[in-house]
């Protein structure tokens, strides 16, 4: 007979072979459900498939623990993308979710012949983050869209689809023109990268989000045909944005747009305080998708926090909450409770969020993308992944739990009624799950209770003679007829909760865990009494009665207890020392060795690193690669085989303990890791386009009379002045309207559109009128500024220019939800004249010639500075003026500087690096950008917030030659505005196996051609 993890083995290799076990996983079935709903597939292949209780790969039950990541939201350095893939496989997860972007693809509807933008080594390169992740070990989800939402500027539409006749995300004629180059284009990266195909795509998502109706369901299946038609063949999911499942496009139900898989999508906690978790998804799935396993596409990693959300202004905004009402103790109680739901389909959103650079943020969020996930924003793993990292060790081995059905919940099942229990029992298996939080989860206080349980020897209440102990907020998952190992020892049930199990050699180990000074009690079936050996001071009693053996115990540090000469090796840990453990995969051969399988006995324990990212058996040396936060102590269970053990090529002196591990000190020396020290700063104004002779002869003359955005039409003015419908999909916009004076002129009214948060200046023949300051739930602003005495030029052309700030583009639902950005109305109060000339300046080149192909034109604004390149490293600052930041700007308007500065950190280091912002009093209204080598990573606005703290991403903060930081600081007050401060801090200092490489990127030179060179401004 076959191994769990050979059968595992020969799947991987031979998926054809798998196909018998469909038809015997539904016969021998006693869950009804499993006959009335058998086994599915597409159709199309066998090697992904599902029933109500879990997705099946190759004909393995298999828990979709899912990160969700962006690609796109790693600025700039795709080979960083490898860092945070293996710390996700490192941490318990088994698959990542990711949207690709439409607007980077296709910043123009004709981009690159209508085959889109997926430059190698870029961040628009799909393919390389697809074989990163199989290189990781990870199946992916494919979410395309074509709208994905993410929080990021139209919802991923570029800017041009705004433009377009009628209705989006329906079956409009001009939309499906719009959409179907890039779908094309995408689904056609995703067919060749299935599982079918030796990648590593398991699910693809249409749409996002979505409700049916009349015109949106045929779309929806439109996105489907399409799928199908360019040779997609894995099951195709839907997320249904209602926390209450309404079963939009679910398969059990008629219409167009049906799905395979249905899923559900929620964020059940509070910003202000803690929450109950919802106990809604199983009864609420099963309403609409009985044939479905339980499906949950996005459930919060924590939540979006959007512009000023947070009076405290520092860092980067996500910390305040982090800490508390979305730390691990949130994981621990709400993750459970999705598995006591029985969901078996878990994406974590976010995971890791990353950095909204350049303009890629929609008006709803800011620079970070932090969202409080597992690994920060500067790819560090925080305390959250120990957590995720228990919890997703014990779902990839306890198989008998995705077979498991609901049977009931409450608090009956405790000898205490603060206790809250939901029973899952497999009836093919007879193993059972007990899922206990507190019934006021929200409470602090520590509860104490027994469980009854249903056992294969009967009714039992555990344990026998102490209690369980939730800690606060605090869960467990108690196991009866659990069974582990190669030997398929039965647990009749344990009170601690199970971390993992592996079989090295020819041992099982199992890693059980409790809090600190808590005790546990486990007990496991056997035919004769065994032989238990314990460590020397070993507080662990056990006794043998009608072939139970109960072993009790108090969880402090780890101990080893041994079980018929160490063919069972019970590891017990209190939690905080489970956090240190790992359990590291042996590759194994084919196209999927590299993945998790279910039983396999080629995985090594070890205890004490930061981050294990990879361990290799070659002869008798185990080699370990991976990160160290500090001087480590190292334990490692290795077959016997291994003789000698490296951490990162380095060979560790070895001792052996006496439950028969390694253990060794990795020591680190990071004393002489410092800072970078910054240069003396240049300063130039950026705004020389206030002077009324300025030249903007080469600008584009904005003279539409009409537009397609007939939600938000035109309120004052002949000229259509919406900056999309000019080419400018993003960052800084500069409009200069001219008019001939009659005199009578007292004021100029306008009504500005930029999104939530967006600010504008204006002047008139370069005299300060005013600001919009900006508000956080209003995008746009309507405002009358008078006209100082001897502004107007009678007679003569007169200037009026606007700077704006844009914001991102609103993400966008239907033709309703379109919204422009620029001036959606002007007037000349007090007299008839009317502007004869309306000129817009975005980016250079806009979205279809910018010079800065490279990084796109997602990266710059308007500025003068960006146009000529002053961001850009190598530009030619010597006829600049000294200057600091701190000095910031001494009038209305706008001053940009420049530094550089080394950073020789050395090779085996990762110290990640942020720029602080001191904050300033909040009544000062300035707003400042920030670049680092010529990819702007940051907007602070001084009067908002609530950000402070802006990541200077890895790859592009050189190691070996110089780095040019750039700022710009726009002063929206006629007194000018000054920094408090600006210093660079560390994210802490690492040890790592990453090989760092600059990230060549185009400099001035590269680029000078191309930009249009202009006379330089002077500061202001």
């Amino acid at each position: 007979m076959l191994s769990a993890s050979t059968l595992w083995l020969a799947c991987l290799s031979a998926a054809s072979f798998c196909s018998a076990l469909y038809a015997s996983d539904a016969q021998h079935s006693s869950d009804p459900s499993a006959t009335l709903y058998p086994r599915n597939s597409t159709g199309l292949t066998d090697a992904v498939t599902w029933d109500p209780h879990s997705l099946s790969i190759f004909g393995q039950r298999v828990f979709i623990l899912s990160a969700e990541m962006h690609p796109w939201r790693l600025p700039g350095n795709p080979a960083l993308w490898a860092d945070v893939l293996q710390k996700i496989r490192a941490n318990g997860f088994n698959c990542v979710s990711f949207y690709t972007h439409w607007a980077l693809h296709y910043p123009t509807p004709d981009t690159n012949g209508g085959e889109g933008d997926f430059t190698e080594n870029t961040y628009r390169d799909v393919q390389l983050f697809i074989d990163q992740a199989k290189e990781a070990g990870l199946w992916l989800i494919a979410r395309p869209g074509p709208y994905i939402n993410a929080e990021t500027t139209g919802g991923g539409y570029p800017g041009w689809v705004g433009n377009i006749a009628g209705d989006l995300r329906t079956n409009n004629e001009n939309y499906t023109e719009a959409w179907t180059p890039y779908m094309t284009a995408i689904s056609k990266i995703i067919a060749r990268n299935q599982i079918t195909e030796g990648g590593p795509i398991i699910l693809v998502q249409a749409e996002n989000e979505f409700d049916e109706g009349e015109t949106r369901s045929p779309y929806m299946q439109a996105v489907i045909d399409l799928y199908r038609d360019n040779g997609i063949v894995v099951p195709i999911t839907h997320n249904d944005k209602h926390s209450g499942q309404t079963g939009n496009y679910s398969p059990d139900r008629p219409g167009e747009g049906r799905v395979d898989i249905y899923c559900g999508d929620s964020y059940p906690q509070g910003k202000n305080s803690w929450t109950n978790p919802q106990s809604i998804y199983r009864s609420a799935h099963e309403a609409v998708a009985p044939s479905n396993p339980l499906c949950l596409a996005e459930f919060a990693g924590a939540y979006l926090i959007q512009w000023g959300e947070v009076s405290e202004r520092y860092g980067t905004g996500y910390e305040k909450y982090t800490n508390d009402l979305t730390n691990a103790d949130f994981e621990n109680i709400f993750y459970k409770e999705n598995y006591a739901q029985t969901a078996t389909i878990l994406n974590i959103y976010m995971l890791f969020g990353g950095t909204n650079w350049g303009q890629i943020a929609a008006p709803v969020t800011y620079s970070s993308y932090d969202y409080g996930g597992g690994i920060n924003e500067n790819r560090v793993a925080n305390a959250k992944m120990n957590e995720m990292r228990l919890q997703g060790l014990f779902l990839r081995v306890s198989r008998d739990l995705l077979g498991a059905s609901y049977v009931d919940n409450g608090t009956s099942y405790t000898t205490n009624g603060a206790v809250y229990t939901t029973e899952l029992r497999n009836s093919d298996t007879g193993a059972a799950f007990y899922f206990l939080r507190q019934n006021d989860s929200t409470s602090l206080d520590t509860e104490t209770t027994q469980l009854t349980v249903q056992t294969s020897l009967g009714e039992l209440t555990i344990p026998t003679e102490s209690d369980i102990t939730l800690a606060g907020r605090d869960s467990k998952i108690i196991v009866v007829d659990y069974v582990f190992g190669e030997a398929g020892t039965t647990i009749l049930y344990s009170t601690a909760e199970i971390t993992t199990w592996t079989t090295i050699d020819s041992t099982d180990y199992i890693v059980l865990y409790a809090g600190a000074g808590q005790t546990g009690q486990t007990a496991l079936l056997f035919n004769k009494e065994p032989d238990v050996s314990v460590e020397e001071g070993s507080s662990v009693e056990s006794s043998f009665s009608d072939g139970v053996l109960t072993i009790d115990y108090a969880l402090d540090g780890l101990e080893a207890v041994s079980i018929n000469d160490g063919s069972i090796v019970l590891l017990l840990m209190d939690k905080a020392t489970a956090n240190t453990w790992s359990v590291s995969d042996i590759a194994g051969e084919g196209d999927f060795g590299g993945f998790f399988s279910v039983g396999t006995n080629q995985s090594v324990l070890v205890g004490g690193p930061y981050l294990v990212r990879t361990a290799v058996i070659d002869s008798n040396t185990l080699a370990l690669t991976g990160d160290l936060n500090g001087t480590t102590s190292i334990e490692v269970f290795a077959p016997a085989s291994v003789t000698e053990v490296t951490w990162n090529s380095e060979s560790l002196d070895l001792a052996t303990s006496s439950r028969g591990s390694y253990t060794a000190t990795i020591s680190v020396d990071d004393g002489s890791i410092e800072l970078p020290v910054l240069g003396t700063w240049k300063v130039s104004g950026s705004l020389p386009e206030i002077d009324p002779n300025f030249d903007d002869s080469d600008w584009m003359t904005a003279d539409l009379p009409e537009t397609n955005y007939t939600n938000l039409p035109p309120i004052a003015g002949d000229k259509v002045l919406y900056s999309q419908q000019y080419g400018f999909y993003g960052g800084n916009l500069l409009f200069r309207g001219h008019f001939d004076a009659t005199g009578d002129e007292t004021a100029v009214a306008l009504t500005v559109q930029g999104g939530f948060a967006f600010g504008y200046t204006t002047w008139l023949n370069g005299v300060f009128l005013g600001s919009g300051q900006g508000n956080t739930t209003v995008s746009d602003s309507e405002d009358t500024w008078s006209i100082p005495d001897n502004t107007l030029r009678v007679g003569e052309d007169n200037v009026l220019v606007v700077l704006q700030d844009h914001m991102g583009i609103t993400e966008q639902n239907t033709n309703a939800g379109k919204e422009p950005r620029g001036i959606r109305g002007y007037e000349l109060v007090g007299s008839n004249a009317t502007f004869d000339r309306w000129a817009i300046q975005g980016n250079l080149g806009g979205a279809a010639d910018t010079p800065d192909m490279f990084r796109g034109y997602m990266n710059e604004g308007g500025l003068f500075a960006e146009r000529i390149g002053a961001h850009l490293p190598g530009f030619p600052d010597d006829g600049w003026a000294e200057g600091d930041p701190l000095d910031g700007v001494s009038k209305a308007g706008v001053n940009f500087y420049r530094t550089q500065f080394d950073w020789t950190l050395p090779d085996g280091f990762d110290v990640p690096i942020r720029l602080v912002f001191e904050t300033t009093d909040i009544e000062s209204n300035y707003r400042a950008q920030v670049y680092i080598n010529g990819w702007q990573v940051g907007k602070y606005v001084n009067n908002i917030g609530p950000q402070t703290w802006f990541v200077l991403p890895a790859g592009l903060l050189r190691r070996d030659s110089p780095n040019t930081l750039a700022i710009s600081v726009w002063s929206l007050d006629e007194d000018g505005a000054q920094l408090a401060g600006l210093s660079l801090r560390a994210d802490g200092v690492l040890t790592t196996s990453l090989t760092f490489e600059d990230y060549e990127a185009p400099d001035y030179a590269e680029q000078a051609d191309a930009r249009e060179q202009g006379d330089y401004a002077q500061p202001m």
